[in-house]
């Protein structure tokens, strides 16, 4: 009973942690672009996450007549997304879900989030839909080699399948190597979470919102929420396995810099992407890990 009640308190928490993301997040870029952003609902825009709750749950979709696989995808993104979270160690006595090989659920989950977000998107009754799903499945598969054999060369290095072992060991890379696996790290999880500059399966100035373009009111709300819910994740997986104990203050460090790339850099194109997950971060990982196996 204690635990239910731990773990509803930490999945809420979470979920309200994610909509004050997106306010803090069009806070920082409104303040990088000369604007304001939001701050009418409440003191500063404080209650403007509860504001957006509403709209969305009262506005209808543009698209009518869901089949069951989108209702389905949706809901499996967002349970997916939530879950992972429970895997991250909030201190360095205290997490919710702590398997044994917690690194290998990582990946198991993450290629449910992979097969969600391209099934949400091929499922849609718009063209635009369809070609973001298209869209979202080649970067899926081009960001999750290296992804998964940075995850690979982490494992070798702190000789544990366990993100809480993890965190609280000592890394056998010396500083000159943990510097530039924690900038390729980085791009690898700005290609994973879809952010710019590798945001093809949004591509709003192309796509109208990509593969989530049909999508509107609760739905959206949820594919909005599983977004931010899984950057919390991979960016504390990140502080995690690179940055030591201070979990919470790095992830929000981490979660910053993504935003501040998002209002300078422009987006790559498709052949870019794949230039760069193929040709650059995949060798780099492989070589490594075959170094160090």
């Amino acid at each position: 009973m204690l635990l239910l009640i731990r773990a509803l308190i930490f999945f809420t928490g979470c979920v309200l942690l994610a909509a004050y993301l997106s306010l803090y997040e069009r806070k920082l870029i409104g303040r990088i672009q000369l604007r304001c952003g939001p701050n009418q609902c409440g003191i500063g825009g404080l209650l403007q996450p509860f504001a957006d709750t509403i709209k969305i749950c009262f506005k209808r979709s543009a698209m009518r007549g869901y089949s069951r696989s989108v209702i389905f995808a949706i809901l499996l993104l967002f349970f997916i997304s939530l879950l992972q979270l429970a895997l991250i160690p909030i201190t360095s006595d205290f997490v919710l879900w702590n398997p044994r090989g917690s690194i290998f659920i990582v990946i198991l989950l993450h290629t449910i989030v992979v097969f969600s977000e391209t099934l949400i998107g091929v499922s849609s009754h718009s063209k635009y839909g369809v070609i973001g799903g298209v869209r979202a499945y080649l970067q899926a598969v081009a960001s999750s080699v290296p992804y998964i054999l940075s995850l690979i060369v982490m494992i070798l290095i702190y000789d544990s399948i366990n993100i809480f072992d993890i965190m609280q060991a000592e890394s056998k890379a010396g500083i000159i190597l943990q510097i530039p696996l924690l900038i390729a790290y980085f791009i690898t999880l700005l290609m994973v979470c879809n952010k710019i500059p590798f945001d093809l399966p949004e591509a709003e100035s192309e796509l109208v919102a990509g593969a989530y373009v049909e999508y509107g009111g609760i739905l959206f709300g949820l594919i909005y929420l599983s977004d931010y819910l899984n950057l919390m994740f991979q960016s504390a997986l990140l502080a995690n396995l690179f940055l030591g104990r201070y979990i919470v203050i790095y992830t929000f460090m981490i979660i910053t810099i993504v935003i501040l790339i998002r209002a300078i850099l422009p987006r790559y194109k498709q052949a870019q992407m794949l230039r760069i997950a193929w040709i650059t971060l995949s060798p780099i990982w492989l070589g490594l890990a075959v170094l160090l196996w």
